[in-house]
């Protein structure tokens, strides 16, 4: 009788880590918008097929391998389904998935990430040869997509946060780098009392949906600025929303020292307030693989309540409390002294 081979799970385990097919069958779903073409009530992968002027052939293959990633169904009459995972993947699901996943830059950015984990640039700079903030900025449609992709998950990420962020809110609220306004909206909606306004670069600021200054008058104004060379004062509140981890220690630390002065020049009470990913300091993490992210595609880095700490210290500021909520936590922090 043969000896069983110990390590044949954690061998099995490793592989599935390492197999890159499942990603690449949403990325085909997502980039054809497969999704987007299959009705409530269904319909035949051969009509399916006919109607995205695809090959029969391989889009039945690659339905069929979706259904192990329980995207689709296909029952025994051959129609294709949804299942709640995959309307998800179609664009005009709330929270909708298809434009990240239909992001192949992102995918082929991987290629490179020895070598920044070596000492080098952002694997994406590395794989791309422009920074990936620098890559959105010379693409208007890339620019437009993506922040309607962080407007939406600006809801999901900071919705379960957003009772503890009131609590340390003042009527005059900075969304720093606020893109089209996710955050924005609500804080807004959370508090009537609150006045925001929100800074990011021009391009951005034009993305600003009008509705929101519509909807709430005298409360909301969208200003152009560039947070790395100065913050406006005149606020209690400044509020970065998952900005800081897209940035090196040096760079995240010119930021918040540009806010710490600020809400100095201000009030006494004046706030910056991070919603950010706080890192366990040892053990394993799911998180720590956004940090892999970060190094890769930003050169930033998440970080733990310490490093949170020491980065403050820096910027002349005293860490608070932290507050958590969901995947992300309010890091409250107040000027020295």
């Amino acid at each position: 009788m043969p000896v069983p081979d110990p390590l044949d799970h954690e061998r099995r385990r490793l592989a599935g880590l390492f197999d890159i097919a499942p990603s690449r069958v949403l990325y085909a779903l997502c980039t054809l918008r497969v999704a987007d073409r299959v009705p409530r009530d269904g319909i035949g992968a051969g009509d399916l097929a006919e109607v995205l002027g695809l090959h029969r052939d391989r889009l039945t293959r690659l339905i069929r391998a979706a259904e192990t990633l329980d995207v689709l169904h296909v029952d025994a009459g051959d129609t294709v389904r949804l299942t709640p995972a995959g309307t998800l993947l179609r664009s005009d699901t709330p929270g909708s998935l298809r434009a990240e996943f239909s992001d192949n830059s992102l995918f082929t950015a991987w290629g490179p990430f020895a070598e920044t984990v070596s000492g080098g640039r952002p694997s994406y700079e590395l794989a791309h040869g422009t920074a990936i903030f620098d890559s959105l900025g010379d693409d208007r449609e890339a620019l437009r997509t993506f922040h309607e992709h962080m407007r939406m998950r600006a809801h999901q990420l900071y919705r379960p946060l957003l009772p503890a962020l009131l609590r340390h809110c003042g009527p005059r609220v900075l969304d720093l780098g606020g893109g089209t306004g996710g955050l924005s909206e609500l804080l807004l909606a959370g508090d009537d009392r609150i006045q925001v306004t929100l800074t990011d670069l021009p391009d951005v600021v034009g993305l600003v949906p009008k509705e929101l200054s519509r909807r709430h008058p005298g409360r909301f104004r969208a200003e152009p600025g560039d947070m790395r060379t100065s913050v406006p004062e005149g606020h209690d509140t400044y509020v970065l929303g998952s900005i800081l981890h897209d940035w090196p220690d040096d760079v995240a630390a010119g930021i918040l020292t540009g806010c710490a002065e600020a809400a100095r020049r201000t009030s006494a009470d004046a706030t910056v307030v991070l919603l950010e990913r706080v890192l366990d300091d040892a053990g394993p993490d799911p998180r720590r693989m956004d940090d892999m992210w970060m190094m890769a595609m930003t050169g930033g880095r998440e970080r733990t309540r310490a490093e949170w700490t020491g980065l403050a210290a820096v910027a002349g500021l005293d860490l608070r409390t932290v507050e958590h909520g969901g995947e992300l936590s309010a890091v409250v922090l107040a000027p020295k002294g």
